[in-house]
Parts: C-alpha cells; sequence; structure tokens
C-alpha cells in the first residue's frame, strides 16, 4: 500500500461483526487515515457511528461503487462476520443484474471461494483488496510461546496436533479455520457459524459424548487454511474466544504465531489467566515437531 509517506489512502471496511472491524478502524484513525465503512443489513454496531460510514444492500452493487468512487475510496478490506444474504430479486440495480448469476452462484461455494469470487468483482471495478494484517501490522499477530501464565501439557499438545491436522485435510474443501479436539476426540469442526458458536456447540454436548475427555480437556485450534487469502479472511481470536473456551470445558488455545491477529491482547491475556486457560502461538514446523 502506498503510505506512509506518500498520499493517504483511503480504505473501504466492509464491515461485519466482531471487534476485528472496530480494531482496524481505530488503527486507522490514529494515524489519521481516511476510512470508511460499508455496513450491509445486520452488521451495524454503536461503535460505528464514530467513524464514516454508508448502509448498503447486497442487491445495490451498483450504487454501492459509485459511493465508494465518490468518496475516493481506492482499497477495499473485509473484516468481521457477517451472514450470508438471501437476495431480494426484485432489489437488484443494473450492476447487480450484469453479474446477478455469478453472484447468486458464489453463495453456494465455501467462505473463501465465495470471498474471492466477491473480492474480484470488487478489483474489477478498479479497487485494491487488501488484509486486515495489512493495516494493523504483522506485530499485532499473535507471538510465537505463551501469552499468559499457563502453556500446553503433553496432552493438550497432542490435540492440538490433531486439530491441526483436521483443519490442513479440510482445507482443499473449503471448510473452516478452527477444529476443537479433547483426548484426541474430535468434538467440533468449524462450518459457517464461525468460532463463536462452534464453541457454543461443545459447551452443549452431553456429558456421555465426551466421557473419554470431561471437561476440563481439550484445544481449541485457530489457523488459516492451506492456500486462503489472508486478505480476505484472517484467523483471529480474542477474549471472547477465550470466554468461549472456557465456557467449552477446554484446556486452551493453540493457534498459528504471526498468521492469526490477536484483538486485545492484554484482555486476552487477563482473560486466559483468570480462567487457568493457555493461549499459545505455534508455527506449522513446532506442531510437526509436537507430532
Amino acid at each position: 500500500m502506498p503510505e506512509p509517506g506518500g498520499p493517504a489512502t483511503t480504505i473501504a471496511i466492509i464491515s461485519g461483526r466482531g471487534a476485528l472491524p472496530r480494531r482496524v478502524a481505530e488503527t486507522r484513525a490514529a494515524l489519521d487515515l481516511p476510512t470508511y465503512l460499508v455496513i450491509f443489513p445486520d452488521c451495524f454496531e454503536d461503535w460505528m457511528s464514530d467513524f464514516p460510514h454508508g448502509f448498503h444492500e447486497f442487491e445495490r452493487l451498483g450504487r454501492l461503487f459509485r459511493e465508494l468512487k465518490d468518496r475516493g475510496v481506492t482499497h477495499v478490506l473485509f473484516a468481521g462476520a457477517m451472514n450470508r444474504p438471501k437476495i431480494r430479486l426484485w432489489r437488484l440495480d443494473l450492476k447487480t443484474l450484469t453479474v446477478a448469476v455469478k453472484a447468486i452462484g458464489l453463495l453456494r461455494k465455501g467462505d473463501d471461494a465465495m470471498l474471492r469470487g466477491y473480492a474480484q468483482m470488487i478489483e474489477a471495478e478498479g479497487f485494491q483488496m487488501v488484509g486486515a494484517h495489512e493495516i494493523l501490522g504483522e506485530d499485532l499477530t499473535l507471538p510465537r510461546g505463551i501469552l499468559g501464565r499457563h502453556g500446553p501439557d503433553e496432552a493438550a499438545k497432542a490435540d492440538a496436533v490433531r486439530a491441526h491436522g483436521i483443519v490442513a485435510a479440510l482445507g482443499p474443501h473449503d471448510v473452516g479455520q478452527g477444529a476443537v479436539v479433547a483426548g484426541g476426540l474430535c468434538l467440533a469442526v468449524e462450518a459457517i457459524e464461525g468460532t463463536d458458536l462452534m464453541l457454543m456447540r461443545v459447551g452443549d454436548l452431553p456429558p456421555e459424548r465426551r466421557a473419554s475427555a470431561p471437561p476440563p480437556s481439550g484445544v481449541l485450534f485457530k489457523g488459516p487454511k492451506p492456500g486462503q487469502d489472508r486478505r480476505l479472511d484472517t484467523p483471529t481470536i480474542g477474549p471472547e474466544t477465550v470466554r468461549g473456551a472456557a465456557s467449552a470445558g477446554l484446556r486452551g488455545i493453540v493457534a498459528i504465531a504471526g498468521e492469526t491477529v490477536l484483538i486485545e491482547p492484554d484482555e486476552t491475556r487477563i482473560a486466559a489467566d483468570n480462567a487457568n486457560l493457555f493461549v499459545y502461538g505455534a508455527t506449522h514446523d513446532e506442531l510437526a515437531a509436537w507430532s
């Protein structure tokens, strides 16, 4: 990106729910760099009122692209969780009609394939896609090693290795960035619901389903799918992830160091310490050595 030292780049953040879009917007604001929030239905949160923003519809891509160009936007970023839309055909504008077949087809694909397709449509309009990690900087990703007081023992390392292998194996099928394993047993794989709801599912498992690995046990693994475009969907953890892991009866979290955005590091560390959970940033080579 042509910053710093050059002219300020105006970035549009297609803002979903969660802490990541706010983190990106606040990082830009701290540097006095221009940012515009694109808010689709059911994605508005109170903090968004503090930034230039506009409410848009999936069926009105023509209006969206015109506004971005009028505002001098050159780069576009996806951040945060967002439900797949139900396209209302009667609301389609002319621009959306020209790509309607492709856009509707993308909704039937996995998350990564869908986002790649929408990114290509955005780039075809002359905008450049960027990733959250490019704004936040690699120093704001999860560092290697223990975050807080607690670390994984050998049983937790074995669970992390298995969960990492599950995510790697499912990557070609465009499924999830996370998995939960306890005592070698896969309790959940992250699908379209996202990490928080996956952890709620684990927490709701009946005791007999975890008889061989009763709480507290098990590990949440988070990391990018093999070949994933990090500009479009960056693995993210934060204090809510820790609280979700605790409610699910897990021992801790292992995520890929340097490739996972860490939201609110101090709050995440405190939440982990208070819950007696570990948060550990591992490299792929380290996970291979654990196996």
